[in-house]
């Protein structure tokens, strides 16, 4: 049980960086210029990254 555990902290975290992400876009949309500086694709690779761990190990509880 302890896979379902790892999961539910990737899940978690991957949930905070979204929420991350979605305030980063906010403030580009209120034309905030210091937002422009790496972190708006520095987040999306993390979700993405989170995101293909926790598919993997989805599929290897499956297994």
């Amino acid at each position: 049980m302890a896979g379902v555990g790892h999961v539910l902290r990737l899940e978690s975290l991957r949930d905070d960086l979204e929420t991350r992400l979605f305030l980063h876009e906010e403030r580009r949309c209120f034309g905030d210029d210091d937002v422009d500086d790496g972190t708006w694709q520095d987040l999306k690779v993390r979700i993405r990254d989170l995101s293909r761990e926790i598919s993997a190990l989805r599929h290897c509880a499956s297994c």
